[in-house]
């Protein structure tokens, strides 16, 4: 079974530097019969291959294909190694025995990539006629061909998915901050935007919180910054036991915090902020089993309104936290609080279900 023969097609003409460095064979049947791509080709086929195929002899670095360039030409090594090179980077290498070129030469187009001697490199080139005289004449090397791309297709699959991978990776490590592990500035910047848009359009409520550490300073002036980062991961910790699954968390800046509270209006939002906030002061901090002084946060909450953007909700919610820091901190502030008293000695109605993703009960 050969390879079906591409119908004939007008050349386009060969760059002299191209056909300058090929010399005539100079190889013998004994040669070829070693090369991994000629397996299995018999002698007969092996002898009238040899007057028809030509040499090429690179040097370190000297370049075979250029990406975007016409090809109609294969190329067989026989001694060095070649490197496949995509913007530069070596995406593989080419080594004695296997082929180079094909994919181009069959699918009519110009090289994918660009192709390098890694060293010294001889190879065997077979012109257009001469490739589909073989694949024609040696059904092993027609196989052989097939299955040899099969292996390329694969592998390349392979690295795709592993550069995929890799992306997401590098993706999600840019959007996260390190210490904490929660989303950071970048990520809320890119994807708050979304959410305001998303509620909005539903006509659900959502509220946001910005938090902050109290007297942070002190703490790092005091005990070190090593100290510092311990009482942020402890936060931490409370932000994640204390928040749905459906909620997220981003750390802004040193000790601020932001909080978003999906599908939530403004007496749930309250319930969440002040359940975190309590559990907060009434913990003990330490850092390597010395006692640490009481952390406390103060947090400004607001809820979305219409004609809002995601930038004057955030500016509204800092605004909050302000209030807050200057009533004395350990605290949480909304606006028009004070304009119902009885929702400052109230203690704000509890969340029914706080893990739960779907729970609707903050409105």
């Amino acid at each position: 079974m050969g390879l079906a023969r591409k119908p004939p097609q007008p050349r386009p003409p060969v760059a002299s530097e191209d056909s300058a460095g090929e010399q005539p064979p100079g190889v013998s049947v004994a040669v070829l019969r070693e090369l991994q791509s000629l397996h299995g080709t018999g002698d007969q086929i092996l002898d009238a291959l040899v007057p028809r195929a030509r040499l090429r002899q690179l040097e370190a670095g000297q370049r075979l294909l250029q990406r975007g360039e016409p090809n109609l030409r294969v190329y067989i090594v026989i001694s060095g190694r070649l490197r496949v090179e995509l913007d530069e980077s070596p995406l593989a290498y080419i080594e004695q025995g296997e082929t180079v070129g094909e994919l181009s030469l069959l699918a009519g187009s110009a090289a994918t990539a660009t192709v390098a001697a890694e060293k010294p490199t001889q190879l065997l080139v077979l012109d257009e006629e001469t490739f589909w005289w073989l694949a024609e004449s040696s059904h092993e090397f027609s196989v052989g061909l097939l299955v040899r791309l099969a292996k390329r297709l694969r592998s390349n699959n392979d690295a795709v998915q592993e550069n995929i991978a890799l992306r997401r990776q590098f993706e999600q490590a840019a959007l996260s901050d390190p210490l904490t592990g929660f989303r950071n500035r970048r990520w809320l910047d890119q994807t708050l935007p979304r959410i305001v848009q998303r509620h909005l359009h539903a006509s659900e409520p959502l509220c946001i919180a910005m938090m902050d550490i109290d007297h942070f300073k002190q703490v790092n002036d005091g005990y070190g910054h090593a100290a510092g980062d311990a009482v942020l991961l402890q936060v931490g910790r409370f932000v994640r036991d204390n928040l749905r699954p459906a909620d997220f968390a981003a750390r802004i800046g040193g000790e601020e915090f932001v909080l978003v509270f999906p599908q939530t209006s403004m007496p749930g939002a309250i319930s969440a902020a002040e359940r975190l906030r309590e559990s907060i002061a009434d913990a003990a901090f330490d850092y390597e089993g010395s006692a640490l002084p009481q952390v406390t946060v103060s947090l400004g909450l607001v809820e979305l309104e219409q004609g809002v953007s995601p930038g004057q909700l955030l500016a509204r919610a800092d605004v909050a936290l302000y209030a807050a820091k200057q009533s004395g901190r350990n605290r949480t502030e909304w606006p028009r609080r004070h304009a119902r008293p009885e929702k400052v000695t109230q203690t704000p109605p509890q969340r029914g279900g706080t893990k739960s993703a779907g729970s609707r009960n903050r409105r």
